[in-house]
């Protein structure tokens, strides 16, 4: 996977044990499927790292990591 550089700048990277992630806090008006194509990953990427089990119902507020 590719990593895009100006959306690295932009976040606030943690360096964790066998990658980095980028955490993100669901605001209104986002969904899995744009932040996926935001980061460059699927949908079904995003509900396994964060243990989601239907992609259609997460909250305003809720933290959700992409991992490189």
């Amino acid at each position: 996977m590719e990593l895009n550089e100006k959306i690295l700048k932009d976040e606030n990277l943690e360096e964790v044990q066998g990658g980095t992630q980028i955490p993100v806090i669901i605001k209104s008006g986002d969904t899995l499927g744009a932040l996926a194509k935001k980061y460059n990953c699927s949908v079904e990427d995003l509900c396994r790292w964060n243990n989601i089990r239907n992609a259609d119902q997460i909250e305003v507020g809720q933290k959700v990591v992409i991992k490189y």
